[in-house]
């Protein structure tokens, strides 16, 4: 899997010129004025030109008492942007873990789909929040969810090198052996950018080493290629040892 430098939530901008009065209390992280506005009649969940609501506003300010606030006065927790984003997947690539747990606590479901099928838990594990991946998982986010690439939070993980968040997602159940759009395993991603460590850890779960990438090659061929001879060896130390 080729990694695509998207930051999905950065394309959520506000334009507060245009916007509600509510839009430029939040941006001004002004908790009074915006309980003001909804007392007088401000619509919690009226979105803006942008299409943003207020609650997603305010977790993109990571303002955990606006959140609340919001929340408290109807704010819909699971409203979510024309390109599927919410409150909660924001926040969770962000690390605001006081306002992810305030969320979940709110109902927020961590398996909604955004844009290119990316969840909360991909979010979260895709920017190294590994205590926002265990925060998910605990409230039922789906650990070997497929985004449009094919690829699992795990996988992607691995690519990124963030060991502690592929070894929480193995022991609860990820597949060791997810095959993305290219037919490239999490040990190719280590063969490919020579991740050794990343390696012997997925070497604990019995990984298919016999798997061809799209391009016809196998982990060893991989590792061969980029010149990364210690993984090589390990590779083929291992497929040597099984019976």
């Amino acid at each position: 899997m080729k990694v695509v430098a998207i930051v999905l939530i950065s394309l959520l901008t506000f334009n507060i010129s245009n916007a509600q009065k509510i839009f430029e209390a939040i941006e001004k992280q002004d908790a009074a004025k915006v309980a003001k506005l909804i007392d007088k009649g401000a619509d919690v969940n009226a979105p803006n030109s942008e299409g943003a609501t207020p609650l997603c506003a305010a977790a993109l300010k990571g303002n955990k008492e606006i959140v609340e606030l919001l929340i408290n006065k109807g704010a819909k927790v699971n409203a979510q942007l024309a390109n599927g984003i919410t409150a909660l997947d924001i926040v969770a690539q962000d690390g605001a873990k006081e306002i992810v747990a305030l969320l979940l606590k709110n109902d927020a479901d961590p398996n909604l789909k955004a844009v290119y099928n990316w969840t909360a838990l991909r979010f979260a594990a895709s920017n190294g929040q590994t205590e926002i991946v265990k925060m998910l998982v605990e409230k039922g986010a789906e650990v070997d969810v497929k985004a449009k690439d094919k690829a699992t939070p795990m996988a992607t993980a691995a690519e990124k090198g963030y060991i502690d968040i592929v070894k929480y997602l193995l022991a609860k159940g990820a597949n060791v052996n997810n095959l993305d759009k290219d037919n490239e395993s999490p040990v190719m991603y280590c063969a490919r950018l020579g991740r050794l460590d990343m390696l012997n850890l997925l070497l604990q779960y019995n990984p298919d080493l016999t798997v061809k990438r799209s391009d016809n090659k196998t982990a060893v061929d991989i590792a061969h290629d980029r010149g990364h001879t210690e993984i090589e060896k390990l590779l083929l130390e291992k497929i040597n040892s099984k019976p």
